[in-house]
């Protein structure tokens, strides 16, 4: 009777996270995803505590853009190479690289050298293009599919729209 009267309720007291069984599941990205701007809040932050600093693609100096031509000319005049510089190029996304944290406007994304990657466009169409990394500068090389044709190779900064980077992933 007298319980009836108090209706005392233990867990009423207390936060309810403290009697959570198991760990909250957050909503987790498919690994083929650059885009980091996706997903709950609280991964967003994780991701971003976890992650190096991002380099802001707008702020690259005009004098990176020549980075690779400068080095293909000192390689041309000291004889290391006789090959074109679309070929020297295309030699050089063979090699192994490394990969970049990158940040256009509000969207972060990651960039690895030698991967394949795709955005959709307004009209829902993919654009898969190349990717190779000068030291921290891309360059992106557009994939026409249906006549297996590489596009020149161009620097990266204002390629993109940050509606075309929400969707980036990386196909192979």
């Amino acid at each position: 009777m007298l319980a009836a009267m108090y209706s005392t309720d233990f867990y009423s007291r207390y936060p309810r996270w403290l009697f959570r069984e198991s760990e909250p599941t957050t909503a987790r990205l498919p690994e083929q995803y650059a885009c980091h701007r996706t997903g709950s809040r609280v991964q967003r932050a994780q991701d971003q505590l976890m992650r190096p600093q991002a380099l802001d693609v707008a702020r690259f100096d005009k004098e990176r853009f020549t980075g690779l031509f400068d080095q293909w000319r000192a390689q041309i005049r000291d004889g290391e190479t006789t090959a074109t510089y679309d070929t020297w190029l295309e030699l050089r996304y063979l090699e192994p690289g490394s990969s970049h944290t990158y940040k256009q406007g509000a969207v972060v994304f990651d960039l690895i050298h030698g991967v394949v990657y795709e955005v959709r466009t307004r009209d829902r169409l993919r654009r898969p293009f190349r990717v190779q990394l000068d030291h921290e500068l891309p360059y992106v090389s557009f994939r026409d599919t249906a006549n297996a044709f590489d596009f020149p190779w161009v620097a990266f900064p204002k390629v993109f729209t940050q509606a075309d980077l929400m969707s980036l992933r990386r196909v192979y």
